[in-house]
């Protein structure tokens, strides 16, 4: 599992990574087609916005994995050890709850824009940009599952050094 994990991990970076410098690179182009030829390029508006869209779950999955995204320590630094966690497992799974409805019911919005394309590359779908919640909302979960895996295991940890 270790081994899958990291390549799930070293997967996701990298795409981020590309993706984040083909935004840099549309966007410089956009700005020296713009004010050195004065032309630009209808599409890349778009693009931008999809890869941004695409690269904000990720890294939001990413942040997750690290224990740095939304995460608010007043009450986690007052609480003892094993409640923390226990507080933790509760808090994920209630997460997992939320990212299972988001995705379930993305699939609403996405069969209604079946048939839309985008404006600048028509051949495109207007899908392939919300096709990105569930799939970030499968990712998060997966990367929730991982934290409460490692919190359960320290949990038990701790019940075994109670006796």
């Amino acid at each position: 599992m270790t081994r899958i994990s990291t390549i799930v991990d070293a997967i996701l970076f990298y795409l981020l990574a590309v993706a984040l410098g083909v935004v840099v690179g549309i966007c410089f182009v956009q700005v020296v087609a713009r004010y050195i030829f004065s032309a630009s390029f209808a599409w890349a508006e778009e693009v931008s916005i999809i890869l941004l869209l695409w690269g904000t779950w990720g890294a939001a999955c990413l942040a997750v994995k690290q224990g740095i995204h939304l995460r608010v320590r007043i009450l986690e630094d007052r609480l003892a050890l094993r409640t923390n966690l226990t507080l933790r497992l509760a808090l994920n799974c209630l997460a997992i709850l939320s990212m299972a409805v988001i995705a379930l019911t993305s699939k609403i919005i996405i069969s209604a824009m079946a048939h839309v394309t985008l404006m600048s590359l028509p051949s495109l779908p207007m899908n392939i940009m919300y096709i990105s919640v569930p799939v970030g909302c499968v990712l998060m979960i997966y990367y929730l599952l991982r934290i409460i895996e490692s919190d359960l295991k320290s949990i038990r940890t701790l019940g075994q050094e109670d006796r």
